[in-house]
C-alpha cells in the first residue's frame, strides 16, 4: 500500500526532475497546476520519468496521482503487482506505459495500543536518498495530463509489523529496465527491492 509519499525541496535527484519538467513548462508555454512538494496525496501532482517508445528514451513528465474510479468517483492510487498484468483496468498501460515515480520516502501508519492511535512511519531506503517506485498511467479523456498509479507488492519481512503491502521499488538497472519497450514486467518486480525500514515519524507522537 503506498497512500502517502514525501519529496523533500533538498532531494538533489528530485530537484533536478522538477526543473526540467518546470523548463519545458515554460518553453511550451504550458498551463499546468504546480507540481506537489512535501506531502503528496491521491489527486495531486508530481513528477514522473515515463519512456518513449521511439528511441528508447525518456522524458520527465508532470502527472496526476489516481486513475479516475469506474463510476467517475474517487481514484484508483495503487495497483497489485501480483495481478497487473491480468487486471483489464491495467493489463494496457503496464503493457505499454510504465514510468517511475521519485519520492524521498513513503508513508504508512501503525496501530499503537498504548496511544490508542495510529503511528506515522517513515519507509526509506537507508542505502539513498531517493526512491524510485515502479508505475503505469494513462491519459483519460479531457485531460492535459496522464495519471498514474503505483504499484505494490507484499511487503518486505521487516516491515510486515507496519503494513503488509509496499510499493515495487527498483534499484538503477531495474529502472532502466522497467522503462524499456521489451520489459519483462514480472521478472523485474520479482527483483525489485526489499531493503526498506520504516522510522517512527516523531512529529506525529
Amino acid at each position: 500500500m503506498c497512500g502517502r509519499f514525501f519529496v523533500a525541496i533538498d532531494d538533489p535527484e528530485i530537484m533536478a526532475i522538477l526543473r526540467q519538467i518546470e523548463s519545458d513548462k515554460r518553453e511550451q508555454a504550458l498551463d499546468l497546476p504546480p507540481i506537489r512538494t512535501g506531502d503528496v496525496r491521491p489527486a495531486d501532482y508530481a513528477a514522473t520519468i515515463a519512456a518513449i517508445r521511439e528511441g528508447s528514451k525518456i522524458k520527465y513528465e508532470q502527472m496526476r496521482w489516481g486513475f479516475t474510479g469506474f463510476d467517475g468517483k474517487g481514484v484508483l492510487i495503487n495497483a497489485r503487482a501480483e495481478t497487473v498484468t491480468q487486471k483489464p483496468t491495467f493489463r494496457k498501460p503496464v503493457a505499454e506505459n510504465r514510468c517511475l515515480i521519485p519520492a524521498s520516502y513513503y508513508y504508512e501508519w501503525k496501530q499503537s495500543p498504548e496511544l490508542k492511535k495510529k503511528i506515522r512511519h517513515i519507509m526509506r531506503d537507508p542505502r539513498a536518498t531517493t526512491v524510485y517506485m515502479a508505475g503505469i498511467y494513462r491519459l483519460e479523456a479531457g485531460e492535459d495530463t496522464a495519471r498514474f498509479v503505483i504499484l505494490t507488492k507484499k511487503a518486505a519481512q521487516q516491515i510486515q509489523d507496519i503494513h503488509d503491502r509496499m510499493p515495487v521499488i527498483l534499484d538503477r538497472e531495474q529502472q532502466q529496465q522497467w522503462l524499456s519497450p521489451d520489459a519483462d514486467v514480472n521478472g523485474i518486480i520479482n527483483q525489485s527491492i526489499d531493503r526498506i525500514e520504516g522510522l517512527e515519524d516523531i512529529d506525529e507522537l
